[in-house]
Order: structure tokens, then C-alpha cells, then sequence
């Protein structure tokens, strides 16, 4: 199992994607997301693919910091993060 980062996005409010990837199977995907189109902040979730169940991990104020607190997460993760 390995952490991918997604580098097709749509150029809506997500920033950056990890995909937890097991044989071509996502478990988990961590996200960093804009919200200033609304008025908000960064947020970082993440969601299983399995139960659809999304999790806050934080509102920031700069996309600087909303990556800070992504990259602690994968750094913090037993499984490897592959750079595409």
C-alpha cells in the first residue's frame, strides 16, 4: 500500500490530492481544498473509500499551512509516498 499524489485535477477547490493506493484499490484520500470562494479558508479531510465517511483535520489560513498539516500526515502514515 503507498500514498499517490493525483495530478489531474479540475482546477476547482481542491489543491492537492494523496490517494492511499492497495493493488490499484484507493483505501483512503487526503485532500486540500479552497474554500475562499465562498468566503472560508484551507481545509484538509480525508475519506474512505470504503464508508464514504469524511474527516475534518483542520481550517487554515494560508494553503501554505493546509499543505503543512497534509505533509505531517503522510510523513506521520506507516505506507510509503510515491512522487508521480
Amino acid at each position: 500500500m503507498h500514498w499517490e499524489r493525483r495530478r489531474d485535477l479540475e482546477g476547482g477547490k481542491e489543491l492537492g490530492v494523496w490517494l492511499l493506493v492497495d493493488d490499484e484499490t484507493v483505501e483512503t484520500e487526503l485532500y486540500v481544498e479552497s474554500h475562499e470562494y465562498r468566503g472560508g479558508k484551507f481545509d484538509v479531510y480525508t475519506t474512505s473509500a470504503k464508508d464514504d465517511e469524511w474527516a475534518h483535520h483542520g481550517e487554515f489560513e494560508t494553503p501554505h499551512e493546509a499543505f503543512e498539516q497534509a505533509r505531517s500526515m503522510l510523513e506521520a502514515s506507516p505506507h510509503e509516498v510515491r512522487e508521480l
